[in-house]
């Protein structure tokens, strides 16, 4: 039978025991239908693994035997860190929830020149970490992705100068696509570090902007072939392509 992981956001042990409540008691015994004496997995989201046995349900709680702690479970992927220009309604939301499934680290939302949504410092970025820790529970990678609060350009540039990393900028139109190597050609180099990725939005970045990226940041513009995606797109596109090239598993 397959054991399922489960997201807790603290969790509590005493004695060996876990105790829990609330949506995550009613998720495990009414969507996964478990019961006393099958085996769980919890996971933090900090990279901690318990490996449950359930002991006892009751009608709000939820005990369990904690047989054995993982840190770092065995998943092994590359650290993604995603720049993104913010999007006007649910793309954004459902933009959150993939990255977070396909285990981006860090999620940044970038308000550039031409960014059509432009929300305040701050503002969603709870909504948005909440998404990521949903995603979390359906996943179930054993890290969970850091949504931080949006940056104007000069923040942004701020934060890429002091990445420790390779920065790749996502070509969204023709002029930049055309300056850009092709997506598969930095996988000769045996890349296997942190990698940064800045999507800006569907009219790209302002040609100072990207200027300021390559010359100030030491970015890469990296084409993702002749079709023209959506931001989302783009996005999800790039955090794919380099797991597989990187070779997470």
């Amino acid at each position: 039978m397959e054991v399922r992981r489960v997201f807790v956001d603290k969790l509590k042990i005493k004695n060996g025991m876990a105790l829990l409540a609330g949506p995550v008691h009613r998720y495990i015994c009414t969507v996964l239908r478990k019961t006393s004496g099958d085996r769980i997995d919890l996971i933090d989201g900090k990279g901690y693994l318990y490996r449950c046995n359930i002991n006892a349900i009751k009608s709000k709680e939820l005990y369990l035997q904690v047989l054995d702690v993982v840190h770092r479970p065995e998943e092994q992927r590359p650290k993604v860190t995603l720049c993104v220009s913010p999007i006007k309604g649910p793309r954004m939301d459902w933009l959150v929830e993939k990255a977070a499934e396909l285990g981006v680290a860090r999620l940044v939302p970038i308000v550039s020149a031409r960014a059509v949504a432009r929300p305040a410092s701050g503002e969603k970025s709870d909504r948005w970490q909440r998404i990521a820790e949903s995603a979390l529970r359906q996943s179930g990678s054993g890290w969970i992705m850091q949504v931080d609060a949006p940056l104007d350009w000069a923040g942004a540039l701020r934060s890429m100068q002091a990445f420790e990393g390779r920065l790749l900028v996502g070509a969204l139109t023709g002029e930049t696509r055309e300056a850009g190597a092709l997506l598969l050609d930095w996988r000769a180099a045996g890349f296997t570090g942190s990698v940064g990725w800045l999507i800006g939005p569907e009219g790209d970045f302002a040609p100072d902007e990207l200027d300021s990226a390559i010359r100030e940041a030491n970015a890469t513009p990296v084409s993702f072939g002749a079709q023209v995606l959506r931001v989302e797109t783009a996005a999800l596109f790039a955090v794919a392509a380099t797991s597989a090239i990187l070779g997470a598993r």
